[in-house]
C-alpha cells in the first residue's frame, strides 16, 4: 500500500479524489487530508507519507508555498491543478506528474503507477527541486530546468542549453551546447509539446530545434539550419513556410 495524504481546500474535491483512489488505484491509502499548507506541515512530519495529492492554488499559501517551506521532501507529489498554462509548462519540465479538474480516472491511474515508480527510485527530491527552480517569479522559459528520465534515472539541464532534439525510435538523444548529448526514454513527439512554450521548432520529422541556437538558415526546397554547436539541419519542405513564419515571429526582421 501507498500511503497518501491531500492536500485541498475544496472539501469536495478532496471527496471525489478519495473516491476515485478507492475505484481506481486501492493500492493507495488516503492516511490523512488537509485543507491548508499550515496543517499539512504537520501531517507531513508527522506520518511520513510516500504521496502527497496537492493542490497548486489555495487561500494564503498555496501549494508551491508548502514544497518551500520543507527543509527535506522524502514524498512523491501529484499535483491537482486548474488550467494555469505557466504552472503547468513548470510541472511538465520537472517530470511532476499532474491532474487537472475534474480529475479523470485513467489520468489518475497513469499518475499514481508514475509515482509508484519514482517511489522505487527515491527521485522526488531533485524533481521537486526543479519545478521549485521553474516557479521562480519572472524567470522565463528558456531559463527553466528540464528532467530528462533515462534508463538509469533522471538528469536535469537548463532548458536554454539545449540545442537540438533527435529522434531515435521510440527515444530521444537531447544534443546540448557542450557537444554533449543523452539519451531520453521519451519520444521525440514528448519533447515537442513539453518544449512547443520555450521557443522549439520542429523542423523535420525527426529534428526539434531550440531557435535561440539556429545561427543560420540556407534556402532550399526545404532548406537548412545551421546551429551555435556547427551542426547543420535539414528542414523538411513541408515545415518550411510555418518554420520561416516562426523565426519571424521570434528574430523580429
Amino acid at each position: 500500500m501507498i500511503k497518501a495524504i491531500i492536500v485541498d481546500d475544496e472539501k469536495l474535491s478532496r471527496n471525489t479524489l478519495k473516491k476515485l483512489l478507492e475505484i481506481y488505484c486501492p493500492d493507495v491509502e488516503v492516511i490523512a487530508e488537509s485543507d491548508n499548507v499550515a496543517s499539512a506541515t504537520i501531517q507531513v512530519m508527522q506520518l511520513q507519507p510516500e504521496l502527497v495529492f496537492l493542490d497548486v492554488a489555495m487561500p494564503g499559501k498555496n501549494g508551491i508555498d508548502f514544497l518551500k517551506e520543507l527543509d527535506d521532501i522524502k514524498f512523491e507529489v501529484i499535483f491537482v491543478t486548474a488550467h494555469d498554462k505557466y504552472i503547468l509548462q513548470a510541472i511538465r519540465l520537472a517530470a511532476v506528474d499532474y491532474l487537472q479538474k475534474p480529475v479523470d480516472g485513467q489520468q489518475l491511474i497513469t499518475a499514481v503507477s508514475n509515482a509508484a515508480k519514482r517511489i522505487i527510485q527515491k527521485s522526488a527530491n531533485y524533481q521537486v527541486k526543479t519545478l521549485l527552480h521553474n516557479m521562480q517569479p519572472k524567470i522565463n522559459q528558456q531559463e527553466m530546468q528540464l528532467c530528462i528520465p533515462s534508463l538509469k534515472g533522471f538528469q536535469v539541464v537548463q532548458v536554454s542549453d539545449v540545442i537540438f532534439c533527435e529522434a531515435e525510435n521510440t527515444y530521444t538523444y537531447i544534443h546540448f551546447k557542450d557537444n554533449k548529448k543523452t539519451l531520453a526514454s521519451r519520444p521525440l513527439m514528448d519533447y515537442e509539446l513539453l518544449l512547443e512554450d520555450s521557443l522549439f521548432f520542429r523542423i523535420h520529422k525527426s529534428t526539434l530545434v531550440n531557435m535561440k541556437h539556429i545561427k543560420e538558415y540556407q534556402k532550399g526546397e526545404g532548406g537548412f539550419v545551421t546551429m551555435t554547436n556547427g551542426k547543420q539541419l535539414e528542414v523538411s519542405r513541408r515545415k518550411k513556410e510555418s518554420f520561416v513564419t516562426k523565426m519571424k515571429e521570434v528574430f523580429k526582421y
